[in-house]
């Protein structure tokens, strides 16, 4: 009895240590997505059409998992995914507009 006791605590706290690993690698994984997305903005002149148009799906996909993030988490990195976003839409517009010109 006492040897079944124990294995279900021991069974009890593994489950709920993998939960919170679970949850923290998962928070490990967006924050290095939306750095990996948010870094191209210093070579954003550089990057081609496909690229942009990339990095704005990438930015949609990573909008609705940070939505699901606690509120302080979430509106920081909303915003700053927003402004990362922003800025790929508009110099794609931009190019876009430049080509049409030509």
């Amino acid at each position: 009895m006492r040897t079944t006791t124990l294995t279900c605590t021991v069974l009890a706290v593994c489950l709920v240590l993998s939960a919170g690993l679970s949850k923290a690698y998962c928070d490990e994984v967006w924050r290095a997505e939306f750095e990996d997305a948010c870094a191209r903005t210093t070579d954003v002149m550089t990057l081609s059409a496909n690229e942009l148009q990339a990095l704005i799906e990438r930015c949609e996909r990573l909008q609705k998992v940070i939505g699901q993030q606690e509120e302080t988490v979430r509106r920081v990195y909303l915003k700053r995914l927003q402004m990362c976003k922003n800025l790929y839409v508009y110099i794609l517009e931009a190019k876009s507009n430049e080509k049409q010109q030509k």
